[in-house]
């Protein structure tokens, strides 16, 4: 299983780890960017340093310590276009290609660190973003790529930072706790956490932009269900076509059972 929880620092990421992080400052995210792209460095990967407008210093102190052949410095607008409106799939298709090139020119992956702070702003952006963590993060996990997704919480509601943290498998200790995580793994959709209704009834809308064979896998050792509603919603999801696999203790899985959970077409209760 990829790497999960919270973390106290930034530091000892590897490919397919997806960090979401929240700071306060502009200053603050360098201090955070600096010592994870140089992990990357030291790793051979091609590294990306993105926020709104990259500061000339900052551009200079990269390019001379890394080269301009090992680190791309760009703003947002250059990377995820000019409206902050993020189109998942062209998004995908950009980092596959900045990849297929890492990859061909001797580079073990890539490692991005951005700043997001002006891609979620408003709602309509907001959704847009959550749409690409999702397929970002399947990404993420199939290929050679670390990620550091940046919040400024002097610019984003605390609100809105849990919601982005439900959609990293991996989190700061010090921004806002996640009720629930959902992450790519393996390829599911594992989650994770506290589940009730509205976590569920978000499955869906993570479905909706990644391949049609994605599965949801909830294992509870490392989930609570939190009423009989959301186990009534699962039942749903997997009459609808999707495959819900739920593991874990013989004994809590007849938990389950005894609130109202079966096997059915698409729903396994798989003990391990």
């Amino acid at each position: 299983m990829r790497s999960n929880g919270s973390r106290f620092e930034c530091m000892r990421m590897r490919p397919h780890d997806h960090i979401g992080w929240v700071f306060s400052g502009a200053a603050a995210f360098d201090e955070l960017a600096m010592p994870f792209l140089a992990e990357g460095a030291a790793r051979g990967e091609l590294l990306m340093y993105v926020t709104g407008a990259p500061s000339p210093a900052t551009a200079s102190a990269l390019r001379n310590l890394y080269g301009t052949q090992t680190v791309q410095v760009a703003s947002i607008g250059e990377v995820y276009g000019e409206s902050g409106i993020v189109d998942a799939m062209a998004q995908r298709a950009t980092f596959a290609s900045v990849l297929t090139d890492a990859l061909a020119a001797a580079f073990s992956g890539i490692r991005v660190a951005a700043d997001n702070t002006a891609l979620v702003a408003d709602e309509e952006r907001l959704a847009a973003w959550i749409r690409w963590e999702h397929v970002a993060d399947r990404f993420m996990a199939e290929r050679p790529v670390t990620g550091l997704c940046a919040f400024d919480r002097q610019q984003v509601d605390v609100n809105r930072l849990r919601h982005l943290a439900t959609l990293h498998p991996l989190s700061s200790c010090a921004e806002p706790e996640p009720q629930f995580r959902m992450f790519a793994d393996d390829g599911n959709l594992r989650l994770e956490g506290q589940i009730d209704s509205f976590a569920v009834g978000e499955l869906p809308l993570a479905l909706d932009v990644l391949p049609p064979e994605t599965g949801v896998l909830i294992d509870v050792s490392a989930a609570t269900f939190v009423s009989r509603a959301p186990l009534a919603r699962l039942r749903r999801l997997a009459s609808s076509g999707v495959s819900v696999t739920i593991c874990g203790d013989p004994a809590a899985l007849e938990s389950l059972e005894l609130n109202g959970l079966s096997h059915g077409e698409n729903l396994v209760l798989m003990a391990t």
